[in-house]
């Protein structure tokens, strides 16, 4: 995947969205599964997962 600096951030994302979906034939599914099997890699990192209530919580702020 190659990052190229665009004017509009927001093309700049769909375009990538649209790169990794064809990885995957356009399967969700599929992709999602790839990203389940990475996340303790990713929270290694330091990155947070929320789940859906606390996600709720913190958008009622």
């Amino acid at each position: 995947m190659e990052y190229k600096e665009l004017d509009d951030p927001v093309e700049e994302v769909y375009r990538i969205r649209k790169e990794i979906l064809e990885e995957f034939n356009y399967d969700i599914k599929a992709y999602h599964n790839y990203l389940r099997e990475r996340r303790p890699k990713w929270e290694a990192m330091g990155a947070k997962f929320l789940t859906e209530a606390e996600a709720e919580t913190l958008r009622n702020r």
